[in-house]
Protein backbone atom coordinates (compact mmCIF):
# COMPACT_ATOMS: atom_id res chain seq x y z
CA UNK A 1 0.00 0.00 0.00
CA UNK A 2 0.89 3.86 -0.76
CA UNK A 3 2.49 5.38 2.10
CA UNK A 4 -0.59 8.07 2.18
CA UNK A 5 -3.38 5.04 1.82
CA UNK A 6 -1.50 3.88 4.72
CA UNK A 7 -1.68 7.30 6.68
CA UNK A 8 -5.18 7.76 5.77
CA UNK A 9 -6.23 4.20 6.93
CA UNK A 10 -4.64 4.92 10.32
CA UNK A 11 -6.59 7.97 10.58
CA UNK A 12 -10.13 5.95 9.90
CA UNK A 13 -9.59 3.78 12.78
CA UNK A 14 -8.10 6.93 15.03
CA UNK A 15 -11.46 8.84 13.81
CA UNK A 16 -13.98 5.73 14.60
CA UNK A 17 -12.28 5.35 17.41
CA UNK A 18 -12.34 8.16 19.27
CA UNK A 19 -15.86 9.25 17.71
CA UNK A 20 -17.79 6.30 18.47
CA UNK A 21 -16.46 6.68 22.25
CA UNK A 22 -17.18 10.63 22.23
CA UNK A 23 -21.03 9.75 21.30
CA UNK A 24 -21.39 9.08 25.11
CA UNK A 25 -22.37 12.35 26.21
CA UNK A 26 -24.04 13.24 23.48
CA UNK A 27 -26.41 10.31 23.46
CA UNK A 28 -27.34 11.76 26.62
CA UNK A 29 -28.05 15.09 26.02
CA UNK A 30 -30.16 14.36 23.52
CA UNK A 31 -32.79 11.76 23.03
CA UNK A 32 -30.46 8.78 21.44
CA UNK A 33 -33.00 7.90 18.14
CA UNK A 34 -33.27 11.39 17.52
CA UNK A 35 -29.72 11.89 17.76
CA UNK A 36 -28.99 9.22 15.14
CA UNK A 37 -31.83 11.02 12.71
CA UNK A 38 -30.20 14.45 13.19
CA UNK A 39 -26.66 12.97 12.40
CA UNK A 40 -28.00 11.88 9.12
CA UNK A 41 -30.16 14.65 8.43
CA UNK A 42 -26.85 16.70 8.81
CA UNK A 43 -25.01 13.96 6.89
CA UNK A 44 -27.24 14.38 3.62
CA UNK A 45 -27.93 17.75 3.66
CA UNK A 46 -23.78 18.45 3.36
CA UNK A 47 -22.87 15.62 1.50
CA UNK A 48 -26.01 15.05 -1.43
CA UNK A 49 -24.67 18.17 -2.94
CA UNK A 50 -21.15 16.91 -3.53
CA UNK A 51 -22.15 13.88 -5.07
CA UNK A 52 -23.49 12.28 -8.28
CA UNK A 53 -26.86 10.12 -8.41
CA UNK A 54 -27.30 7.23 -6.87
CA UNK A 55 -28.11 4.57 -8.83
CA UNK A 56 -28.88 1.76 -6.70
CA UNK A 57 -32.05 0.46 -6.62
CA UNK A 58 -34.80 2.31 -4.13
CA UNK A 59 -36.00 -0.48 -2.72
CA UNK A 60 -32.51 -2.12 -1.73
CA UNK A 61 -31.07 1.20 -0.38
CA UNK A 62 -34.01 1.51 1.60
CA UNK A 63 -33.45 -1.89 3.40
CA UNK A 64 -29.48 -1.31 3.22
CA UNK A 65 -29.94 2.01 5.01
CA UNK A 66 -32.10 0.31 7.54
CA UNK A 67 -29.62 -2.24 8.53
CA UNK A 68 -26.85 -0.64 8.06
CA UNK A 69 -27.58 3.11 9.20
CA UNK A 70 -30.43 3.97 11.11
CA UNK A 71 -31.69 0.80 12.80
CA UNK A 72 -27.55 -0.38 13.73
CA UNK A 73 -26.83 3.38 14.56
CA UNK A 74 -30.23 4.06 16.85
CA UNK A 75 -29.11 0.39 18.44
CA UNK A 76 -25.66 1.30 19.27
CA UNK A 77 -26.92 4.96 20.51
CA UNK A 78 -28.89 3.06 23.23
CA UNK A 79 -26.62 0.60 23.78
CA UNK A 80 -23.65 3.10 24.72
CA UNK A 81 -25.90 4.51 26.96
CA UNK A 82 -26.66 1.72 28.91
CA UNK A 83 -22.83 0.35 29.00
CA UNK A 84 -19.37 2.31 29.21
CA UNK A 85 -17.93 3.36 26.04
CA UNK A 86 -14.68 1.31 26.68
CA UNK A 87 -16.51 -1.69 26.92
CA UNK A 88 -19.40 -0.79 23.93
CA UNK A 89 -16.29 -0.58 21.53
CA UNK A 90 -14.95 -4.24 22.39
CA UNK A 91 -18.74 -5.31 21.90
CA UNK A 92 -18.73 -3.88 18.49
CA UNK A 93 -16.16 -6.02 17.75
CA UNK A 94 -18.57 -9.01 16.96
CA UNK A 95 -19.53 -7.36 13.87
CA UNK A 96 -16.32 -9.26 12.16
CA UNK A 97 -17.39 -12.95 13.36
CA UNK A 98 -21.03 -12.16 12.25
CA UNK A 99 -20.04 -11.01 8.76
CA UNK A 100 -18.20 -14.05 8.40
CA UNK A 101 -20.95 -16.29 9.19
CA UNK A 102 -23.20 -14.32 7.27
CA UNK A 103 -21.07 -14.32 4.35
CA UNK A 104 -21.17 -18.68 4.46
CA UNK A 105 -24.92 -18.24 4.58
CA UNK A 106 -24.99 -15.82 1.30
CA UNK A 107 -22.56 -18.18 -0.19
CA UNK A 108 -20.37 -15.01 -1.07
CA UNK A 109 -17.26 -17.08 1.00
CA UNK A 110 -16.84 -20.44 1.45
CA UNK A 111 -16.55 -21.75 5.11
CA UNK A 112 -12.76 -22.11 6.12
CA UNK A 113 -11.67 -23.21 9.36
CA UNK A 114 -8.89 -20.95 10.00
CA UNK A 115 -11.68 -18.12 9.65
CA UNK A 116 -14.03 -20.29 12.36
CA UNK A 117 -11.80 -20.58 14.65
CA UNK A 118 -11.03 -17.40 14.43
CA UNK A 119 -14.00 -15.92 15.17
CA UNK A 120 -14.81 -18.61 18.23
CA UNK A 121 -11.99 -17.20 19.78
CA UNK A 122 -13.43 -13.43 19.35
CA UNK A 123 -16.64 -14.73 20.53
CA UNK A 124 -14.69 -15.85 23.81
CA UNK A 125 -13.52 -12.52 24.23
CA UNK A 126 -16.38 -11.15 24.25
CA UNK A 127 -17.59 -13.57 26.76
CA UNK A 128 -14.75 -12.22 29.04
CA UNK A 129 -15.35 -8.53 28.64
CA UNK A 130 -19.17 -9.10 29.71
CA UNK A 131 -17.82 -11.04 32.77
CA UNK A 132 -20.72 -12.35 35.34
CA UNK A 133 -24.18 -11.32 35.25
CA UNK A 134 -24.32 -7.79 36.44
CA UNK A 135 -27.48 -5.14 36.31
CA UNK A 136 -30.28 -6.06 33.91
CA UNK A 137 -29.51 -2.63 32.29
CA UNK A 138 -25.73 -3.70 31.54
CA UNK A 139 -27.11 -7.13 30.00
CA UNK A 140 -29.55 -5.19 27.63
CA UNK A 141 -27.24 -3.42 26.67
CA UNK A 142 -25.07 -6.10 25.75
CA UNK A 143 -27.97 -7.13 23.26
CA UNK A 144 -28.61 -4.22 21.70
CA UNK A 145 -24.79 -4.07 21.31
CA UNK A 146 -24.84 -7.39 19.64
CA UNK A 147 -28.34 -7.02 17.58
CA UNK A 148 -26.27 -3.58 16.48
CA UNK A 149 -23.50 -5.46 14.82
CA UNK A 150 -25.55 -8.33 13.35
CA UNK A 151 -28.15 -5.60 11.95
CA UNK A 152 -24.28 -3.98 10.55
CA UNK A 153 -23.17 -7.24 9.33
CA UNK A 154 -26.28 -8.21 7.67
CA UNK A 155 -25.71 -4.48 5.43
CA UNK A 156 -22.46 -5.30 4.21
CA UNK A 157 -23.83 -8.30 2.81
CA UNK A 158 -26.78 -6.46 0.77
CA UNK A 159 -24.24 -3.91 -0.56
CA UNK A 160 -22.00 -6.70 -1.61
CA UNK A 161 -24.49 -7.96 -3.28
CA UNK A 162 -27.17 -5.10 -4.35
CA UNK A 163 -25.43 -1.87 -4.13
CA UNK A 164 -24.41 -0.27 -7.47
CA UNK A 165 -22.35 3.11 -5.84
CA UNK A 166 -19.53 3.40 -3.96
CA UNK A 167 -17.89 6.11 -1.75
CA UNK A 168 -19.37 9.41 -1.01
CA UNK A 169 -22.21 8.66 -3.45
CA UNK A 170 -23.23 5.06 -1.80
CA UNK A 171 -22.88 7.09 1.74
CA UNK A 172 -24.84 10.25 0.94
CA UNK A 173 -27.61 8.17 -0.50
CA UNK A 174 -28.05 6.35 2.72
CA UNK A 175 -27.89 8.75 4.85
CA UNK A 176 -31.58 10.26 2.79
CA UNK A 177 -33.01 6.91 3.23
CA UNK A 178 -31.42 6.82 6.98
CA UNK A 179 -32.73 9.69 8.84
CA UNK A 180 -36.51 9.45 8.09
CA UNK A 181 -36.43 6.02 9.59
CA UNK A 182 -34.72 7.20 12.48
CA UNK A 183 -36.87 9.76 13.13
CA UNK A 184 -39.91 7.94 12.79
CA UNK A 185 -38.81 5.44 15.58
CA UNK A 186 -37.61 8.58 17.56
CA UNK A 187 -41.27 9.70 17.13
CA UNK A 188 -42.57 6.48 17.94
CA UNK A 189 -40.52 5.40 20.72
CA UNK A 190 -39.48 8.31 22.87
CA UNK A 191 -40.83 11.00 24.67
CA UNK A 192 -40.35 15.01 25.70
CA UNK A 193 -38.01 15.30 22.62
CA UNK A 194 -38.55 19.12 22.65
CA UNK A 195 -37.80 19.50 25.82
CA UNK A 196 -35.15 17.73 25.62
CA UNK A 197 -33.42 19.89 22.46
CA UNK A 198 -33.81 22.97 24.23
CA UNK A 199 -32.10 21.88 27.35
CA UNK A 200 -29.13 20.81 25.09
CA UNK A 201 -25.77 23.05 25.33
CA UNK A 202 -24.56 24.94 22.79
CA UNK A 203 -21.55 22.46 23.16
CA UNK A 204 -23.69 19.94 22.54
CA UNK A 205 -25.44 21.23 18.99
CA UNK A 206 -21.67 21.73 17.97
CA UNK A 207 -20.51 18.16 19.07
CA UNK A 208 -23.47 16.50 17.40
CA UNK A 209 -22.62 18.31 14.07
CA UNK A 210 -18.84 17.54 14.05
CA UNK A 211 -19.48 13.90 14.93
CA UNK A 212 -22.02 13.80 11.87
CA UNK A 213 -19.42 15.47 9.31
CA UNK A 214 -16.21 14.04 11.02
CA UNK A 215 -16.85 10.72 13.03
CA UNK A 216 -19.86 9.29 10.74
CA UNK A 217 -19.32 11.10 7.22
CA UNK A 218 -15.27 11.65 7.07
CA UNK A 219 -14.17 8.44 8.47
CA UNK A 220 -16.88 6.18 6.66
CA UNK A 221 -16.79 7.82 3.36
CA UNK A 222 -12.23 7.69 3.42
CA UNK A 223 -12.68 3.72 4.31
CA UNK A 224 -14.49 3.87 0.78
CA UNK A 225 -12.46 5.47 -1.14
CA UNK A 226 -9.20 3.16 0.66
CA UNK A 227 -11.43 -0.08 -0.49
CA UNK A 228 -11.90 1.08 -4.63
CA UNK A 229 -7.77 1.31 -4.17
CA UNK A 230 -6.48 -1.18 -2.35
CA UNK A 231 -7.51 -5.20 -1.31
CA UNK A 232 -9.82 -6.10 1.47
CA UNK A 233 -6.81 -8.07 3.16
CA UNK A 234 -4.57 -5.01 3.51
CA UNK A 235 -6.75 -2.98 5.20
CA UNK A 236 -8.36 -5.37 7.31
CA UNK A 237 -5.95 -5.49 9.79
CA UNK A 238 -5.78 -1.71 10.42
CA UNK A 239 -9.04 -1.96 12.00
CA UNK A 240 -7.22 -3.45 14.55
CA UNK A 241 -6.36 -0.45 15.64
CA UNK A 242 -9.87 0.91 16.54
CA UNK A 243 -10.99 -1.17 20.30
CA UNK A 244 -7.82 0.46 21.93
CA UNK A 245 -8.02 3.59 20.58
CA UNK A 246 -11.76 3.23 21.49
CA UNK A 247 -10.90 1.83 24.99
CA UNK A 248 -7.94 4.38 25.90
CA UNK A 249 -10.49 7.12 24.65
CA UNK A 250 -13.04 6.16 27.56
CA UNK A 251 -10.80 5.74 29.60
CA UNK A 252 -8.41 8.78 29.51
CA UNK A 253 -11.36 10.76 28.67
CA UNK A 254 -14.60 9.51 30.88
CA UNK A 255 -11.83 7.97 33.63
CA UNK A 256 -13.87 5.25 32.96
CA UNK A 257 -12.05 2.23 34.78
CA UNK A 258 -9.73 -0.06 32.97
CA UNK A 259 -10.91 -3.43 34.67
CA UNK A 260 -8.80 -6.64 34.23
CA UNK A 261 -11.31 -8.27 32.62
CA UNK A 262 -11.66 -5.94 30.16
CA UNK A 263 -7.79 -6.10 29.21
CA UNK A 264 -7.95 -10.19 29.22
CA UNK A 265 -11.32 -9.93 26.76
CA UNK A 266 -9.96 -6.88 24.69
CA UNK A 267 -6.53 -9.54 24.26
CA UNK A 268 -8.33 -12.28 23.43
CA UNK A 269 -11.03 -10.16 20.90
CA UNK A 270 -7.74 -8.92 18.81
CA UNK A 271 -6.29 -12.31 18.89
CA UNK A 272 -8.85 -13.61 17.33
CA UNK A 273 -8.99 -11.22 15.11
CA UNK A 274 -5.90 -10.98 14.08
CA UNK A 275 -6.20 -14.70 13.59
CA UNK A 276 -8.96 -13.97 10.92
CA UNK A 277 -7.01 -11.34 9.33
CA UNK A 278 -3.55 -13.89 8.85
CA UNK A 279 -5.97 -16.57 7.18
CA UNK A 280 -7.19 -13.77 4.64
CA UNK A 281 -3.62 -12.69 4.19
CA UNK A 282 -2.27 -16.04 3.75
CA UNK A 283 -5.55 -16.81 1.51
CA UNK A 284 -4.92 -13.73 -0.81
Amino acid sequence: MPALDIALAVLVQLIWGVGFTSMKPFVAAFPPLLFIAMVYAIIALVVTPLTARSTTPFRWMMLIAALGASVQSCLLAVGLSMLPASTSTLLLQLTVPFAILMSWIARIDRPNLRNGLGCVVALTGVAIVIGAPGEQNSWIGVAVIAIASLSWSAAQILIRLRCRDSGATFYAAMARHAWPQALVASLLLERDQLTRLASASTGDWVGLVLLALVGFAGGYILWYKLLVRNRIDQLLPFTLLMPPIGVATGVLWFEEPLRTSLIAGGGVILLGLGHRVGAARRAG
